[in-house]
């Protein structure tokens, strides 16, 4: 069951060093971290106008200045070391053993243009 912890931190980094152009699907733009005192697992996904699936683990991103999109999701290694996706509120998670990290990267090739992607995911605990 999702829970309503008493402690939860959470970060969400950019990777350092990204730059306008091409880009190839598993290259990771950013990570989550979570850590809690008082859970074991948390759930995430996506959060976005444009999701590319039902599960959560991929959307697109808007940049502020253009306009243009990136398609962007959790990387094939964060999926492989997920447990199963769990609904919660009609909603699609995937759910991680806290301080296991969650890369999220581009999802295809893509051309990248110069700008700044605001990238936002929902972070609940999880109970199992």
């Amino acid at each position: 069951s999702f829970a309503a912890p008493e402690h939860l931190t959470i970060s969400l980094e950019q990777t350092p060093g990204l730059i306008a152009g091409k880009g190839k699907p598993d290259t990771v733009v950013a990570k989550l971290t979570v850590n809690s005192t008082s859970i074991k697992e948390f759930g995430v996904r996506g959060v976005s106008g444009t999701m590319l699936n039902d599960l959560g683990s991929m959307w697109n991103i808007t940049g502020k200045n253009s306009g243009s999109t990136v398609s962007v999701g959790f990387s094939s290694q964060t999926l492989g070391n997920s447990h199963s996706p769990q609904t919660w509120n009609g909603l699609r998670w995937y759910t991680f053993d806290v301080n296991d990290p969650v890369n999220i990267a581009l999802v295809r090739d893509q051309n990248i243009p110069p700008d700044t992607y605001p990238l936002t995911v929902d972070v609940v605990g999880y109970q199992p």
